[in-house]
């Protein structure tokens, strides 16, 4: 099994992790205030120390360094051990090609990697179409009812992330 700091927590990042509040055709890290979504900060700090944390993404305007920048704005970057992008990786999470690359980078089967995010399609999906642990973010709670974990507020996944990796080492 497993070693804690050997499995991994994903995050999406626009929508889950950071505000998309701003122009869509100008990368994030440019623009004039960012905003981390509420509890972003608490929830990477709780779960850094014993997990490895990434973020996995479909931006297409944002390169890996300008989303570097970007959640060094808000004071995310010093949590975050990755950055898996669509602009780095060419396939996005819906596509077995990012999760064998994510998979490759991490050095890590499916089983020790938990998929935080915003998306139905990219976000659980995908990722469990390829055996990866997911948890949907819906802070509107339009989502609830289905058949993954549902969180309304990002502190809710730390208890979460803990227990499914807690029932893995049994």
């Amino acid at each position: 099994m497993a070693e804690a700091r050997e499995r991994w927590v994903l995050f999406d990042w626009g929508g889950t992790l950071m505000s998309e509040e701003g122009p869509t055709d100008v990368p994030m890290a440019l623009w004039p205030e960012v905003r981390a979504t509420e509890g972003a900060a608490e929830t990477l700090a709780l779960l850094s120390p014993h997990f490895r944390i990434g973020v996995a993404t479909n931006a297409s305007v944002s390169p890996r360094n300008l989303i570097e920048i970007a959640l060094g704005r808000v004071g995310l970057r010093e949590h975050v051990d990755d950055v898996f992008c669509y602009t780095e990786i060419g396939a996005r999470k819906d596509e077995d090609a990012f999760w064998r690359t994510v998979m490759e980078r991490c050095g890590v089967e499916p089983e020790s990697v938990v998929m935080v995010g915003d998306s139905w399609d990219q976000d659980i999906v995908g990722p469990r179409s390829f055996g990866i642990h997911a948890i949907l973010y819906a802070p509107t709670g339009t989502l609830l009812g289905r058949d993954v974990p549902v969180v309304g507020t990002l502190p809710e996944v730390v208890p979460l992330v803990r227990r499914h990796f807690a029932t893995l080492a049994r």
